[in-house]
C-alpha cells in the first residue's frame, strides 16, 4: 500500500467516526439492533443447533428494541 492510499485510509476512518460522533443515540441504538439481527439471522439460517447464541442474540436484540421504544415514548411525551 503506498503512503499516498494509507493517507487516504486513514482520511476514510477519521471521516466515519465523525459520521458516528452526529448520530443520535437512537440512530446509534437502530445501527446495534441491525447489526444484531443481522447476526441473529446469519446464526438461525447457517447454525440452527447454535440454540444459546441465538438465545443471547435474541435477548441482545430485545434490550435494545425495548431501548428504542423508551427514548420513542419520551420524545411523544416531550412533544406533547
Amino acid at each position: 500500500m503506498t503512503q499516498e492510499n494509507q493517507q487516504q485510509q486513514r482520511q476514510g476512518q477519521q471521516g466515519q467516526g465523525q459520521q458516528q460522533q452526529q448520530q443520535s443515540p437512537a440512530q446509534n441504538l437502530t445501527q446495534a439492533m441491525t447489526a444484531i439481527r443481522k447476526v441473529q439471522n446469519m446464526l438461525e439460517l447457517n447454525y440452527p443447533q447454535q440454540s444459546d447464541a441465538i438465545k443471547i442474540q435474541r435477548q441482545a436484540g430485545d434490550l435494545v428494541w425495548q431501548e428504542i421504544q423508551r427514548m420513542q415514548q419520551q420524545q411523544q411525551q416531550q412533544g406533547s
